[in-house]
């Protein structure tokens, strides 16, 4: 039956609800009550009784668990050395890998074989998406014998806190997909693209000493994860027969291609020092210029490791920064470069990196927080935009969303009151950024993301001329010249962002800390999680017997109505309103200021799906919920001029901004017309972008010393744009959130708005 070992659907609901928002002991006194009893009839009259039905479905994966000693290098008080007991918790790869690849959930978004995916037929312009069109697959297809197929592992580790407020209570969780599933699958949580192969121990070592005891916790990391991947030694060497999730059995040869972690668990990997590369040989002096390392090579690093633990101490070992870690859990897997698996990781090397932690931070001291905060706090408003509405200064705690609600504005605040050579810095780094983050990669992407690197580079010691720096030597600036080549091995970055297991630490160790009783907790972690795992392959599989498809409704156009709205109430509507009825609706009636018009408050625009972005519909939408009364605000657009230049050529040919002022529909005493109208009032053509910001300028139109304004169909909307006001070394005081529109004299349209206007003003 569908819904065994629970009686009916009604009872499955209950139980799904009750795994997902009620605790146990909860759950107990629930099932216990007298209406509960008399009314619901369930097979199951408390928790214990519930378990066991939950505990009766299939499961992934089993739970095993490895006791390691690790003997201290300190005596105790009666002179023998203390050593500590620690648990290591984990699942077989293996297993977990012919879970994910045999799912049918997953038939229609994954891949068995490498592909080579161009723009055009000539071949010139090669695209970089999906793991599958990378050039690692291919180099390491060819490595096999035929008939083979590739599962390319995928693994994410970091430590993250569980108690909160007080204890000290961590957890280290490893994670593990699949390349062959889609990014956007793997990157959606309630997908369960992604599973938790461990947990790591995190002892405190109190039996080593203060001088060995980071040594023995590096070398216990490769110790526990040599203990979980040594089944995909045998499996990666000869392959292992699994049922796929089209139903064919293949070959499999599992193979690490990818880890995703931050900067100095990269370095632990690795094997390195963390003023080192984890990728290169650099120089750890030299990391601040353009230049290209060699590479690490694992055969090498093995030996320099073997030398170095025979008491030979090469000068290789202390010239490549390497730790004596003797055996990295790495060193017998088959087909494995781990220096090559390293992936960019946005979140820390760019958003807060990059961005916040450097160039945030000597914009400030060149600029003053005072005259930032007054730029951020005059910030014309965009729908979906935070407003910084006390300046940046007072911003208290930072996220990953407060890092690229900066990045959408920066630019336009900075210019004018920094150096031309400063503007030229940040535009490189915030195009480098956008670039960066792109969800499909071409030839041509990758050459503008290397350029912007390069311009980086051959303006930043004005930081040093105006004395805010003394070197460039930061890891996270180096890190950036291996983007390029990551991107052409295993695709596009958005594959392996590190926020991913960020927010899976919220399923698999903090929910499951809560549900457990703080003592033993990994145990009670790993029951709690393998049930949770029961009840979404049962969902998985009824979803699937069921053939559900999510159809969803594709609108070009959303309106909210508005109350009425006299003619008189709006300048210059009647003229423009008598222009437009004679071009396209002749009436023998003209419109008069008695005239009522029913307006709406807001047009929704989706926009078509974007190759450099995922395929779902985007729009633009105001931040709902309750806020205090505000005066109007009237969005500017990217509207269409001329039809037919923007149809031939694209991007913002034959577009012009324009301001819109009103929404409405055509009174009936005028006819019928097919769309809502528009009334707007012009900004100035697009011509040539400002060299220095990359910018278009514009100032607003004007016809006989009038707001140049117009009626207009609606359906001539191409997309929302945000313009930013354009100023001097000081902002006018009279400049607000609200005011800066109506008060500027000339206007940036800003490309950083969103990704998707990004690449449709610098990627033709």
């Amino acid at each position: 039956m569908t819904w065994s070992p629970f009686a009916s659907q009604e009872e499955w609901d209950l139980a799904v609800w009750l795994m997902k928002n009620v605790g146990q002991r909860s759950t107990d006194e629930f099932l216990k009550l007298q209406a509960t009893r008399d009314r619901m009839n369930l097979s199951f009259n408390n928790n214990h009784a519930f378990l066991k039905k939950v505990d009766a479905l299939p499961t992934g994966p089993q739970w095993e668990c490895e006791v390691i000693t690790t003997p201290g290098d300190r005596a105790g008080e009666d002179g023998e050395i203390v050593g500590e007991e620690m648990e290591l918790w984990y699942r077989n790869p293996v297993e977990c890998i012919r879970e994910l690849i045999g799912n049918p959930a997953f038939s229609n978004s994954i891949s068995f074989v490498p592909e080579r995916v161009y723009t055009s037929n000539d071949g010139d312009d090669r695209i970089y998406d999906e793991m599958w069109t990378g050039d690692w697959w291919w180099n390491t297809q060819d490595k096999l014998p035929d008939g083979a197929a590739i599962a390319p592992l995928i693994l994410a580790s970091d430590k993250t806190q569980l108690s909160q407020f007080q204890g000290d209570k961590k957890a280290w969780p490893v994670y593990l997909t699949i390349g062959n599933i889609s990014k956007e699958v793997r990157r959606c949580p309630s997908a369960h693209a992604t599973l938790l192969l461990g947990y790591l121990p995190v002892p405190k070592l109190d039996c080593y000493s203060d001088a060995t005891r980071s040594l023995a916790s590096y070398q216990l990391f490769h110790h526990c994860m040599s203990r979980i991947l040594e089944p995909l030694i045998k499996a990666g060497q000869d392959g292992v027969e699994m049922v796929c999730a089209d139903g064919f059995i293949r070959l499999i040869h599992p193979i690490l291609a990818a880890y995703v972690a931050d900067y100095p668990e990269q370095c632990l990997v690795s094997c390195c020092m963390e003023n080192r590369c984890p990728r290169c040989t650099v120089d750890p002096k030299n990391r601040g210029n353009f230049v290209q390392s060699p590479d690490r090579n694992v055969a090498l690093t093995l030996n320099t490791l073997s030398a170095h633990k025979d008491d030979y101490d090469p000068q290789r070992f202390s010239d490549d920064g390497i730790r004596a870690i003797y055996e990295p859990f790495w060193r017998n897997l088959p087909y494995c470069n781990i220096f090559e698996c390293f992936t960019p990781d946005l979140l820390h090397q760019l958003h807060k990196g990059l961005f916040k932690d450097h160039i945030v931070k000597w914009c400030t001291a060149i600029v003053g927080e005072a005259e930032l905060d007054a730029r951020f706090k005059a910030m014309s408003g965009y729908p979906g935009l935070r407003h910084f509405s006390k300046g940046i200064s007072f911003v208290s705690q930072w996220t990953g969303t407060e890092h690229r609600e900066m990045q959408r504005i920066f630019l336009g605040v900075l210019a004018g009151a920094v150096d031309e050579d400063v503007v030229t810095v940040v535009r490189a780094a915030l195009d480098f950024i956008y670039y960066a983050q792109l969800q499909m990669h071409t030839s041509t992407t990758l050459a503008a993301l290397k350029s912007c690197l390069e311009t980086f580079h051959r303006h930043k010691d004005i930081f040093i001329k105006l004395d805010i720096r003394k070197h460039f030597n930061i890891p996270k600036i180096h890190c950036l010249l291996h983007y390029f080549a990551s991107i052409q091995a295993l695709g596009s970055n958005d594959g392996y962002n590190s926020e991913s297991p960020e927010r899976l630490h919220i399923d698999f160790a903090k929910d499951a800390f809560r549900a457990s009783n703080r003592k033993d907790y990994h145990e009670q972690m790993a029951l709690w999680l393998q049930r949770r795992e029961a009840m979404w392959q049962r969902e998985a599989y009824i979803k699937w017997l069921k053939d559900q498809l999510e159809l969803g409704t594709h609108a070009e156009q959303y309106y909210d109505p508005d109350p009425e709205l006299s003619a008189d109430e709006a300048d210059d509507l009647i003229p423009a309103l008598t222009t437009f009825l004679l071009q396209h609706q002749p009436c023998p009636i003209l419109p008069n200021t008695f005239d009522h018009f029913d307006l709406y408050k807001q047009i929704v625009i989706t926009l078509p799906p974007n190759a450099f972005l995922n395929n779902r519909p985007i729009t633009n939408l105001p931040r709902s919920g309750r806020r205090p009364g505000s005066p109007a605000i009237f969005d500017t657009a990217l509207i269409i001029d001329d039809p037919a230049k923007h149809r031939s050529l694209g991007g913002l040919a034959g577009l012009c901004v324009a301001q819109i002022r009103m929404i409405f529909l055509l009174p009936p005493q005028f006819g019928t017309y097919p769309h809502p109208l528009i009334y707007v009032e012009w900004f100035t053509p697009l011509g040539i972008p400002d060299p220095l910001t990359g910018m278009y300028i514009i100032s607003r139109s004007t016809r006989y010393h009038r707001p140049n304004s117009a009626i207009i169909s609606a359906h001539r909307i191409v997309r929302a744009c945000h313009l930013m006001g354009k100023c001097g070394t000081s902002i006018a005081k009279e400049w607000t959130t609200n005011t800066v529109i109506e008060k500027g004299k000339k206007f940036y349209l800003n490309p950083y708005i969103h990704v998707d206007t990004f690449t449709a003003i610098n990627v033709q």
